[in-house]
């Protein structure tokens, strides 16, 4: 390609302007004035990588940002009381969960980790087919089960970040980022950083009932270890999940009936 001759650049000031442009349109171009192509600028290719600034947590609208934080600050004020047998009634009784922790193949586990790996569906690593399906917990009995013999934690509500990927009038998707620490043992105060996705249906203007429940712990940075819980994280003020009435069980069963879900809603 000609830069002197091509139409294309007719319209720019000078030559250098009109190699920048070509380059940047035809990045992969071999020849250019009979010569070889010369390479990006180190600007240009640092301009190219550059990633977008994190915007924080989005929710979709204000409703759902006061439906979501109300969940999340109530579920993980019963997670991090000791007993949590009393987020019995926060799952659906057909409810699923799974627990991942990162894979490298070069060590059986961490061992930072060691507490979780027992329970951990990572796909990458299991190769079982009847550990893939025994290691997703399914009712809420299990589920319960699985959260219990997890270490002891105690969360940073302030550096959750929350993402609401999909929504329906019957279905919420959203992920939580955070950290959290380990209060027991012999990792106490270890700093851990954790994913969580949770499928729920909302059963009334206040409350959630999770479907789906797909929980991810790695170690978390130094970044991440340096800013932890630089806000005094409040005691837990409830033990259980709040009972559901008649009519927020009505609601869910008009959620199982148009998804074809088949699921039995039930009061505990």
């Amino acid at each position: 390609m000609s830069t002197d001759r091509s139409a294309l650049c007719t319209a720019l000031p000078d030559k250098s302007t009109n190699i920048s442009s070509i380059l940047e349109l035809f990045p992969k171009l071999l020849c250019l004035d009979s010569q070889d192509s010369p390479s990006p600028t180190s600007l240009s290719i640092a301009a190219h990588k550059r990633l977008p600034t994190c915007k924080g947590s989005f929710f979709g609208s204000d409703a759902l940002k006061s439906l979501v934080l109300q969940f999340l600050q109530q579920y993980y004020s019963i997670y991090d009381s000791g007993d949590r047998q009393g987020l019995l009634g926060a799952y659906h009784d057909e409810a699923c969960f799974s627990l991942a922790i990162p894979f490298n193949p070069e060590e059986s586990a961490p061992s930072s980790l060691c507490k979780y790996f027992k329970e951990s569906r990572n796909m990458k690593k299991l190769k079982d087919p009847f550990l893939r399906v025994q290691l997703l917990k399914h009712t809420k009995c299990d589920i319960m089960c699985s959260l219990c013999v997890l270490p002891q934690t105690q969360h940073d509500l302030s550096s959750f970040m929350v993402d609401m990927w999909f929504q329906t009038e019957t279905m919420l998707c959203f992920s939580v980022n955070g950290v959290f620490k380990e209060v027991e043992g012999m990792s106490q105060d270890s700093v851990r950083a954790f994913t969580r996705t949770f499928i729920a249906t909302p059963v009334s203007s206040y409350s959630l009932c999770i479907v789906n429940d797909d929980l991810f712990v790695k170690d978390a940075n130094p970044k991440e270890t340096q800013s932890t819980f630089s806000i005094p994280v409040p005691t837990p003020s409830c033990s259980s999940w709040p009972t559901l009435c008649q009519k927020q069980q009505e609601m869910g069963q008009t959620f199982s009936t148009q998804s074809g879900m088949n699921f039995q809603w039930s009061q505990k």
